[in-house]
């Protein structure tokens, strides 16, 4: 009976430690996300981290934004604009998804509405201003979030970069980290009418 007893209790610690290690190298990966601390950007910083993100993207970009047509606005700046139409002719499976929150007639808009891989989408219900809005791309792979009330030019902004994670860890860490902006950008996107 002790031997019964005195294995089974092996067999538990073996379980338990396996287990442990199991559930370590899952945490760890957390460990590799690299979160940038919170700062305040101005119109050509947005641009800038617009297209450096934008250029890193393989597949997709989702953007969650105002999208107001005002001075220094994103979505009227030309740079951005091209670094679209370039990103779309030099890769054929990029797409382009994004949601704001005003029905403003901004340039980007207008210019990439027959752009087969652009979707450009009005939000049916109107965004909260204190709401985060959000940049991402290949579905979480990286993303910047920031702050903001509607139409303001103090945006507090942070980087989300889930690219040092193993592949093996990077969705469910992506998930973990930016699914409920997934998330409520799927509905949101879906519940908006094509073309609004």
């Amino acid at each position: 009976m002790q031997m019964f007893i005195s294995w089974t209790v092996i067999g538990l610690l073996a379980a338990v430690t396996v287990f442990g290690i199991w559930f370590l190298l899952r945490a760890f990966q957390f460990a590799y996300v690299r979160v940038t601390p919170v700062q305040v950007n101005d119109d050509d910083s947005v641009v800038t981290n617009f297209i450096e993100l934008l250029s890193e993207a393989r597949t997709s970009m989702v953007v969650y934004d105002d999208g107001i047509d005002m001075d220094g606005s994103l979505y009227n700046d030309r740079r951005v604009i091209d670094a679209v139409r370039s990103k779309l002719q030099s890769n054929p499976e990029f797409q382009l998804q994004c949601l704001f929150n005003c029905n403003h007639d901004v340039k980007s808009r207008k210019e990439l509405a027959n752009e087969q891989r652009v979707d450009i989408r009005t939000r049916v219900e109107s965004g909260n201003p204190g709401r985060i809005h959000y940049k991402m791309i290949d579905g979480g792979l990286k993303a910047y979030l920031s702050l903001h009330e509607l139409g303001s030019r103090m945006r507090k902004c942070k980087l989300v970069d889930c690219t040092s994670v193993s592949k093996r860890h990077r969705s469910r860490v992506a998930e973990r980290l930016l699914g409920k902006h997934k998330a409520d950008f799927a509905q949101a996107f879906n519940a908006a009418a094509v073309g609004n």
